[in-house]
């Protein structure tokens, strides 16, 4: 996800070259808007995972004891996911007005 979020904000920055000052994708090349759309649905799809399948896997690992030894592998997932968050905070302010609108 790192690599997808940063590689987005370079690409933007090298076709706009500068950071855009309003929401949304007008005037973008059409390959920044796919690059866009594929960052996108990659990170509502993670999103939607931790949410909804996560939990579930969790719980199930911890009741189930042969997958018991998978539970420290979600957790460490979980982790890095707040870790890569936390990191994606990093970027331009500008970049980071663009992408949560």
């Amino acid at each position: 996800m790192l690599v997808l979020f940063y590689s987005l904000a370079v690409h933007m920055y090298w076709s706009l070259g500068a950071w855009p000052t309003s929401i949304g994708e007008r005037g973008f090349p059409p390959s920044l808007v796919a690059h866009g759309y594929v960052t996108m649905y990659f990170f509502i799809a993670l999103i939607w995972f931790g949410i909804f399948i996560l939990p579930i896997a969790v719980v199930t690992g911890l009741l189930v004891r042969a997958w018991r030894r998978f539970v420290p592998y979600l957790a460490l997932y979980a982790l890095l996911f707040s870790i890569c968050w936390g990191l994606m905070q990093l970027a331009p302010e500008s970049f980071l007005y663009w992408w949560r609108d």
